[in-house]
């Protein structure tokens, strides 16, 4: 009964026709040849990077933007470039790519900075092994290997918010210091990717110091510039008359009243195109559109949410509760939560971070309210349905009579 079921479903995929010619363009990795709207963040950045080509080591330099806004393939577009240009003039140029959400600790992003840069190739005493060496060992092995073979790196590090709220301020610091250590033919110079515009104040100050050098804040799109976007991507993800520019309008209306997140509408077009493919049609409609949104806020909404810490669970249940969203009465309901469940409450500050992680996450949305004499405070806005976050936390029995509590 099984096989038939599998064999019906892979068979129907074989032969019915497909709307979408190259799927490869409606995924995450796919960075297009024209980056359209990103002209002036693409000059800053090749202007930033263009002393190398002088012989000189370029300014290090924090980007920042919410998801979606095209900072990592600006940047990617802008060093493949670079490459280019390095390797006509003969220039030693090495720029090894790090994602810091995916190296999930201080020492797995020195071990792929020395796995791009090949050092784990060298003699076994000058290696990166994947552990047991102390990040000062990783970090003058690197920096030896450097030396050496009298290279200049660039180090991109995606998504550094992530490392530094894991405590990884250490290797930023040595490595904007790391100038100090090595000839002047040579040099490091880092190139900041973060999601959160309220990072920098994370930092230790020794670090900020360093490592902003330079800034570039990459703004979210506007409807108009997303309609384009899509517009672009469709010529190349889909065969022609497939995507009806009524339904581009609705994808790029609801990224942009949400967050002016480009990856957002293409995704959302890549699943109501799923959607239609399995309906056995050769158009996406409206209708295909709203039932991908609702498939991706909820299997997104509900992943995070099942997969959170208690902390961050009790948070958002104290949201829920709380009457005027303010900060203050959030953080007063969570203390009230941990002491019914026998926990020790995070501080405040904490606290504080865990909500930008939130917003970042577009679980919800915080605004600054000015209170006159009263003085200001962040409230706070849910963007989860209530049903969705009980759905998600049914299953934890320590928060099963606070859920119970709540009302759709």
């Amino acid at each position: 009964m099984e096989d038939d079921i599998l064999n019906t479903i892979f068979d129907s995929a074989i032969k019915n026709k497909n709307i979408i010619k190259n799927r490869q363009v409606l995924t995450i990795d796919y960075v297009p040849d024209k980056l359209l709207f990103r002209t002036k963040e693409t000059a800053s950045i090749a202007q930033s990077l263009s002393v190398i080509l002088k012989k000189g080591r370029p300014s290090n330099l924090l980007i920042f933007g919410k998801p979606g806004t095209g900072k990592t393939a600006v940047v990617k577009n802008v060093i493949e470039h670079l490459y280019k240009k390095a390797n006509e003039l003969d220039i030693k140029l090495r720029v090894p790519f790090i994602n810091a959400k995916n190296s999930n600790t201080p020492y797995k992003i020195l071990y792929e900075i020395a796995e791009l840069l090949d050092i784990n190739k060298e003699e076994r005493k000058m290696q990166v092994y994947f552990t047991g060496l102390s990040m000062s060992e990783a970090t003058d092995r690197i920096l030896d290997f450097i030396k050496r073979k009298s290279i200049k790196v660039v180090l991109v590090i995606d998504e550094i918010d992530s490392l530094v709220n894991r405590k990884g301020d250490d290797i930023l610091y040595n490595f904007t210091r790391a100038n100090e250590r090595i000839s002047s033919d040579q040099f490091i110079s880092l190139i900041g990717i973060s999601n959160s515009l309220t990072f920098k104040d994370k930092l230790d100050p020794r670090v900020k110091s360093s490592l902003s050098e330079e800034e570039l804040v990459f703004n979210p799109y506007t409807v108009e510039q997303l309609k384009e976007i899509l517009v672009d991507r469709c010529k190349l993800a889909f065969y022609d008359n497939a995507v009806p520019i009524g339904v581009i309008n609705l994808c790029a209306a609801i990224a942009g009243k949400e967050t002016g997140d480009a990856r957002k509408a293409i995704d959302l077009l890549r699943v109501a195109a799923e959607i239609a493919e399995r309906s056995i049609t050769m158009e996406i409609t409206e209708d295909h559109i709203r039932s991908a949104q609702q498939k991706i806020d909820s299997d997104t909404n509900f992943e995070i949410l099942s997969n959170s810490t208690l902390h961050t669970k009790l948070l958002i249940l104290s949201i829920v509760k709380a009457k005027n969203g303010s900060t203050g009465e959030i953080y007063a309901v969570y203390q009230q939560y941990c002491s019914k469940l026998e926990q020790e409450p995070l501080t405040q500050r904490r606290m504080t971070q865990i909500i930008g992680e939130l917003d970042q996450l577009g679980l919800i949305t915080t605004n600054i309210v000015n209170q006159g004499r009263y003085g200001r405070t962040q409230r706070i806005k849910l963007h989860i349905h209530i049903s969705s976050i009980k759905e998600a936390l049914k299953n934890d029995s320590l928060l099963s009579p606070i859920v119970d509590e709540i009302n759709n």
